[in-house]
């Protein structure tokens, strides 16, 4: 796909920005006069291919004028806007009847990796969503998706924190331009994601203020951005459930958390799970099962390093390699028989040399993508 010029980037989002036309109204005027320039030249024509009422509001609105402060604000910020056109704009979305014409996103995260999990539930999240929380991204670890969520309070929080900690890329999307971090309690770490490798994702520019019908908006691009959604605890009546809802009329799969059958934070995955709206998960082996994931364990370490591993840094990478899940350090020394001093310091030089991630609770698992970040 080829990018649009600087000067059709402008024109379509002052289109967007005239009273009256929305996502699909854009949409369609694009498809019919073939770009957004074509469409302000029938509306100053006065071509009658244009609704007489539509036409004036294109033709009198300072639109145009808007676009190019937004624009530059934009650029002053380091935001990209991303058009369907584009190979930046997130792949999965294309399908969608109702995706976005234009998104803006600051970070540095490729939104169109290999596999994109969005985890979603909610705010008032239980030590037990915690700790399921951080065991599946421990448990997605070798699979290095992109984690997606949208900064609320309770599990999307907890997701991009734990995900921040064990080095996995994360991505909010935000019911907001990106000018008003929502909410702002969370500004920090929303910064710590876009000075890393993750970023922040929204359909609204600069300016754009905070409504109702934004979290609803925002909770389809949640779903309809990753291959599956993972609904951690959600009430009978959530936002979670929404972007559930998204995501199967996407024919997306998505996997609920069973719980307490007295607790009301589990009652929405209940009613996913009983409706057949939902897998149950209890294990990220279901989600990988149901998804056909797999992981190319690298096999030759020392062929991508610029040194040769030492003698025991080769056996506590083939110790970390062949372990089903997160290795302890217990568990490694018991298995190396190495010097406590030695071990340690085994781990650090793999870890700096991007061979393995160290994970809560000194528990350790390898990096499939550390060949990446060496030279060959």
């Amino acid at each position: 796909m080829a990018s649009l010029t600087s000067a059709e980037k402008h024109y379509r989002l002052a289109l967007s920005l005239v009273p009256g036309i929305g996502a699909a109204r854009l949409k369609k005027l694009l498809a019919y006069f073939g770009s957004a320039q074509a469409v302000f030249a029938a509306a100053y024509k006065g071509n009658t291919l244009l609704p007489y009422r539509l036409a004036q509001s294109i033709a009198s609105s300072s639109s145009l004028a808007q676009a190019e402060k937004i624009l530059q604000l934009h650029a002053s910020e380091a935001i990209q806007l991303l058009t369907i056109e584009e190979d930046t704009y997130p792949k999965r979305l294309l399908d969608l009847p109702d995706r976005p014409a234009m998104l803006y996103y600051k970070g540095q995260a490729l939104l169109n990796q290999q596999r994109v999990v969005t985890i979603v539930g909610t705010r008032q999240l239980t030590p037990y969503g915690q700790a399921a929380i951080t065991k599946f991204l421990e448990e997605l670890g070798p699979y290095q998706p992109l984690v997606v969520s949208g900064l609320a309070y309770g599990a999307d929080i907890w997701v991009h924190k734990q995900a921040l900690e064990m080095g996995l890329t994360t991505v909010a999307v935000l019911p907001t331009g990106l000018d008003q971090i929502y909410p702002t309690a969370h500004k920090k770490i929303a910064l710590e994601m876009c000075g890393g490798s993750g970023g922040l994702l929204t359909e609204y520019p600069i300016g754009s203020g905070l409504g109702p019908y934004t979290f609803v908006a925002r909770n389809r691009i949640l779903a309809g951005l990753a291959d599956v959604t993972i609904v951690i605890e959600a009430k009978e009546k959530s936002g979670a459930l929404i972007t559930a809802y998204y995501a199967n009329n996407y024919h997306r799969e998505v996997f609920a958390l069973p719980g307490s059958i007295y607790s009301a934070t589990a009652a929405g995955c209940h009613r996913l799970i009983k409706r057949n709206q939902a897998h149950l998960l209890t294990h990220i082996d279901d989600l990988v099962y149901i998804m056909n994931w797999k992981v190319d364990k690298p096999s030759q370490p020392d062929a991508c390093l610029n040194h040769p591993l030492t003698e025991s840094e080769q056996m506590v990478f083939i110790q970390i390699q062949e372990a089903t899940q997160p290795i302890t350090i217990d568990a490694l020394t018991h298995a190396t028989d190495l010097p406590p001093g030695t071990l340690q310091a085994a781990l650090l030089s793999l870890e700096l040399q991007g061979l393995l991630h160290a994970l809560p609770g000194k528990r350790f698992i390898i990096a499939p993508i550390y060949s990446q970040n060496r030279k060959v």
